[in-house]
């Protein structure tokens, strides 16, 4: 069962318990929390939850704050919690799924859950049919050798762009999306991490964790953490974890450069 991976976001401690105890209960729900809106707005960069419990009174920034610094390729289906019903319209002018007025029964909580699933398969379903029409278009960008992909097809506000994969630096899961990391810019992808990744040549990009692949020829250091924990260094200073679980696909990658 694959799971959901949900940012609870509420300053106030008994209302985030609160919507945890609820979340808990759900079998296919993998929840964290943030206590205000410039931390939740850092957590859905480097997390990309799927789904958003967003609290609107917040200090610092405001629920409605976060969602106007998040980028619309950034955004999680978004449920807005708030004690007072006059933020309803503007909830929903903000793209919010639902809108849940403290204190919400167990019931309310049911029906919102619900229908945030319904739109979460419908944007899962969509990004199938994306990506299996995006593979038909790169099926010219495959080296006839090798059968690994040579170039990526980006399509943004109705532009095609082909980027060499040799430019790629690394990539990033970002929900049912990647983003492809090239330099100081950033390029939103339709695949996950795992299709993308067998698509690549493995002399040439390694899988270091769940949620990231780099291009080996941007690995300049590997570096020693507490507890046998690894973090890669690429050659422009960004620092990436390097998984356990992943961490013999360095290794092999390792003897064979040496």
């Amino acid at each position: 069962m694959t799971s959901v991976r949900t940012l609870v976001v509420d300053d106030e401690k008994p209302a985030r318990m609160r919507l945890l105890e609820l979340l808990r209960r759900q079998p296919d729900i993998d929840v964290l929390t943030a206590s205000d809106g410039q931390e939740a707005v850092e957590m859905v960069r480097r997390i990309a939850p799927q789904l958003l419990f967003l609290d609107v009174q917040m200090p610092r920034l405001d629920g409605f704050g976060v969602l106007r610094q998040l980028g619309s390729d950034e955004l999680p289906v978004t449920i807005m919690v708030t004690a007072y019903d006059k933020y309803a319209m503007q909830a929903f002018d903000a793209h919010a799924i639902d809108y849940l007025l403290k204190p919400f029964s167990d019931q309310r909580f049911e029906r919102a859950i619900a229908r945030a699933r319904k739109q979460l398969n419908s944007d899962q379903g969509k990004a199938v049919a994306e990506e299996l029409s995006a593979a038909s278009e790169e099926r010219h960008s495959v080296d006839a050798r090798s059968g690994y992909l040579e170039r990526l097809v980006l399509k943004s506000n109705g532009c095609i762009t082909f980027l060499d994969v040799n430019d790629v630096d690394w990539v990033e899961a970002a929900g049912v999306y990647v983003y492809v990391h090239v330099g100081a810019k950033r390029h939103l992808y339709r695949s996950s991490v795992t299709l993308l990744v067998q698509r690549l040549d493995p002399q040439r990009f390694v899988r270091i964790h769940r949620s990231a692949a780099v291009n080996t020829s941007r690995i300049r250091e590997l570096r020693s953490l507490s507890h046998g924990d690894y973090s890669l260094i690429l050659k422009d200073g960004t620092e990436l974890t390097l998984s356990r679980v992943f961490r013999s696909q360095i290794e092999g990658w390792l003897r064979q450069s040496i």
